[in-house]
């Protein structure tokens, strides 16, 4: 209704301001054809620029793609300190891949340790150590891969993005993901870290232990 009431007042307009010396209106045509082209350039321009608005606000969804799955791969994943992965470790968190591991490992009691307390104490921190960080890197592997997965699939929605707004907003996803991943493979290379420290940790033990034999001061 809009729409007609505008072209009809252009119309107006232009016979209105067509009239003789004698004051008989005249219907000018010429006129007219060009209110009805000026009308239909303005409809046009209101066109592109509602295209032009929605191609830098609205949202598409992307933010949402994979996001589950990232979610859950992240609530699997170790937890941020090495005291909370090797105390999940101890309280069967990690599920089969503890029991796997600790098949490879095989634990001896520590009833045999009971005339050397200490010696006890240290083997327990270091099995309890590379159980978790078996356990703890394998299920890490299986939570780059998820993200991996999710990066592939976001990439293919690159050439099917619907204009400037969409593609940011799936590029954002992506760098989400991307951060998602460095941390996984952070966490990774902190594992590698922390059996390394236990290595040195044992062979410290080690000496003391012969220093503690043999009495060397």
């Amino acid at each position: 209704m809009k729409k007609i009431t505008l072209m009809l007042t252009l119309i107006g307009a232009f016979a209105a301001g067509s009239v003789s010396a004698a004051g008989i209106p005249v219907f000018d045509a010429a006129g007219v054809t060009q209110a009805i082209a000026q009308y239909q350039q303005l409809a046009q321009q209101l066109i592109q620029m509602k295209q032009q608005y929605a191609a830098i606000t609205g949202s598409y969804g992307r933010g949402q793609l994979g996001l589950a799955t990232a979610l859950s791969v992240t609530q699997r994943a170790l937890p941020g300190t090495w005291q909370e992965v090797v105390s999940q470790q101890q309280q069967g968190a990690f599920g089969s891949k503890q029991q796997f591991y600790e098949k490879l490992i095989q634990t001896v009691p520590q009833e045999l340790f009971r005339t050397n307390p200490k010696a006890g104490a240290a083997y327990k921190l270091s099995t309890d150590s590379v159980r978790a960080a078996m356990a703890g890197g394998d299920a890490l592997y299986g939570a780059v891969q998820s993200r991996i997965q999710n990066i592939t699939m976001l990439s293919q929605q690159i050439d099917n993005t619907a204009n400037t707004k969409d593609a940011q907003d799936l590029q954002n996803r992506l760098a989400a993901e991307q951060g998602l991943l460095q941390t996984d493979l952070a966490k990774m290379q902190s594992l590698t870290v922390n059996l390394q420290a236990n290595l040195l940790n044992e062979q410290n033990q080690g000496k003391a232990a012969n220093a503690n034999f043999f009495n060397i001061k």
